[in-house]
């Protein structure tokens, strides 16, 4: 149950997560969650690191500062590089 998200944002004080949907003309819904003391912004949802890595720079030509890709499995934050061995998944740049 890997699954890969871009994060575009993760802030100390947070805001109103549609406020950086509009912000950044963002047509997915943007999901948050807590850690570490941020709320971290996260859009969609992919099988496969290839199409996150995609999304990603769509994310960057909308103008957010260092959009990134993170991975999940089952729900828990795991390294990308750990999704990419449990996947059996390549890295693109």
């Amino acid at each position: 149950n890997v699954n890969y998200k871009v994060q575009i944002m993760a802030l100390h004080k947070a805001v109103d997560a549609s406020r950086l949907a509009s912000k950044y003309n963002i047509n997915a819904s943007v999901n948050t969650e807590m850690a570490d003391g941020y709320t971290k912004y996260t859009v969609g949802s992919h099988s496969e690191y290839k199409t996150a890595r995609d999304a990603r720079e769509e994310i960057r030509n909308k103008g957010v500062v260092g959009p990134f890709v993170t991975a999940y499995n089952s729900g828990k934050r795991i390294t990308v590089q750990e999704a990419l061995m449990i996947t059996s998944q390549k890295w693109y740049r």
